[in-house]
């Protein structure tokens, strides 16, 4: 075999995990995108609605790394405000920005495991509120909001269905990427 016919089938077999990484995780990314605009708002724990793009984030990225985690992230913020109905936001930068932060810390910090994701998940989940709270004080007209009616209502409960709903997506991550690295 010469060094050509090496390159292009090393070429040829790299596209071709390319593309069933692309296909998998798109397609995940568009049925947990659906499932969170049109099917869960029906069906909210607590009247929260969980942000299953967001959850996907850290599992992917903790198992391909920083390019993935990057690219996932970016096409969730995008996907996310299209089906959402938001129109343009920051959330596709700040999406790319955990993928590929988190899919860089986790070759060299974080060990591939399910307790990390869960430290992971944790973070997350506790950055959701954070926003909500930021958004609740830039659009607020008065400063007569009680916190803590804020913090019960709507912090507290965005945190805890966050998180529960993140508790399968490591397992579902781990079945996604076996799918990935399966040989053709």
């Amino acid at each position: 075999m010469s060094d050509d016919s090496v390159r292009a089938s090393s070429v040829s077999g790299h596209a071709s995990h390319t593309g069933r990484r692309i296909l998998t995780y798109g397609t995940a990314l568009i049925i947990l995108a659906l499932l969170q605009t049109t099917l869960m708002p029906r069906f909210q724990i607590l009247g929260i609605t969980p942000d299953l793009c967001l959850l996907l984030i850290p599992g992917i990225a903790m198992l391909e790394g920083p390019e993935t985690g990057g690219a996932l992230g970016l096409s969730a913020g995008f996907i996310e405000c299209a089906f959402g109905g938001i129109g343009a936001s920051a959330l596709p930068i700040l999406f790319f920005v955990l993928g590929y932060g988190i899919g860089h810390l986790s070759g060299r910090t974080l060990s591939r495991t399910f307790p990390s994701y869960l430290i992971l998940a944790v973070s997350l989940c506790a950055l959701r509120p954070a926003v909500t709270l930021a958004a609740i004080g830039l659009t607020a007209q008065t400063s007569d909001y009680d916190l803590t009616v804020i913090l019960r209502g709507t912090l507290l409960p965005e945190f805890a269905v966050n998180f529960l709903f993140s508790l399968p997506m490591y397992p579902l991550c781990c079945k996604l990427r076996k799918t990935v690295q399966k040989k053709v």
